[in-house]
């Protein structure tokens, strides 16, 4: 059995989703499973969304099979803690002593089960494990795996098992379909701004938020492929993206209008819509974040071109992406 841990806001969870569709092409006669527990005890962002987002009856390419509490216990060494809040606490507590137990007991062999990706280590080696996995044995693998090795052969699959709801009957429906329209009916680029999280205590020791010079480059070579562009600007600061973008409009004024579009419409459990939306733009101009890389990874319309950020973290600069259409800025 293979278990893949899955944590943090949805672009992540995305990109564990596809880790998990990978591991179960590449090995069909193993059980590959999800462990979503961490949701039990973290509310980051909108909790674990990926069933609620893309489980419907109109799509049946997505399929998650989660596993037991038993089965992770068993490839891990502890029981999941199911609980939030102060019955979580309390129950972490009762857990503390048996987890002791089996670690000091079995640790040693519940660590060669594991295959762990921080961030940092030396990815080919952690690809090598992961496409050198014995399947007689049991494996517990966690991580984000964003790089394209992953997935960049597949992006036809996932479009279809990470497809969105397009009947727009639920989740501020009408407002992204008149945006969805508004979209398709001109040359579309979308610049996704992501600050909120990113300037927090938790955050801004790892994550940058993006300067102005990395905006303005993508915007004049996103005008370069369409001169006529419109920019949908998607942010979680509206009130930064009206103060600090105008020099759009001053410096590339359109005829007719302005250049601008701020989409607001979306917010906590509706904020998926603003990938779905970024999506469907004709170029994408990315952050720093898993959520709009995952907007340009959907995006399927023909010549699609993404920009994508350089500066990544803190102490770490984004991979080089090889895939059609994609250029690093």
């Amino acid at each position: 059995m293979i278990i893949v841990k899955f944590t943090s806001g949805l672009g992540n969870q995305m990109f564990q989703y596809s880790l998990y569709t990978f591991l179960r092409k590449k090995y069909p006669n193993v059980p590959v499973k999800a462990d979503v527990t961490w949701f039990g005890r973290s509310a980051e962002h909108q909790g674990y969304e990926l069933r609620r987002i893309f489980e419907r009856s109109d799509n049946p390419d997505f399929v998650l099979e989660e596993a037991s509490h038993f089965e992770i216990l068993h490839l891990t060494g502890r029981y999941p803690n199911p609980h939030g809040g102060k019955l979580g606490d309390l129950w972490q507590n009762v857990l503390k002593l048996p987890h002791a137990i089996i670690r000091a007991k079995d640790g040693d062999k519940y660590e060669k089960m594991r295959i762990d990706q921080s961030g940092f280590e030396d990815n080919a080696e952690v690809y090598e494990k992961i496409m050198s996995i014995d399947p007689a044995k049991d494996w517990y693998v966690s991580g984000f795996f964003i790089e394209d090795v992953y997935y960049r052969d597949r992006l036809a699959e996932l479009r279809k098992e990470l497809s969105f709801d397009t009947s727009f009957a639920r989740d501020n429906g009408e407002y992204v379909r008149q945006m969805a329209e508004r979209i398709k009916g001109c040359n579309a680029v979308s610049v996704h701004v992501r600050r909120g999280d990113y300037l927090s205590d938790t955050y801004n020791t790892r994550f940058i938020s993006l300067s102005q010079d990395y905006y303005r480059d993508a915007v004049k070579r996103a005008l370069e492929i369409f001169e006529d562009a419109v920019f949908f600007m998607f942010s979680d600061d509206k009130e930064f993206i009206e103060k600090e973008f105008g020099w759009i409009d001053e410096e590339f004024p359109l005829e007719g209008g302005s250049r601008i579009v701020v989409v607001s419409g979306n917010s906590g459990r509706d904020s998926y819509r603003d990938m779905q939306l970024m999506s469907l733009c004709r170029v994408n101009i990315t952050a720093n974040s898993t959520f709009s890389t995952w907007a340009g990874l959907l995006n399927a319309n023909p010549g699609a071109h993404i920009f994508y950020p350089k500066k990544y973290l803190r102490e770490k600069e984004s991979e080089v992406k090889n895939i059609p259409g994609w250029e690093r800025v």
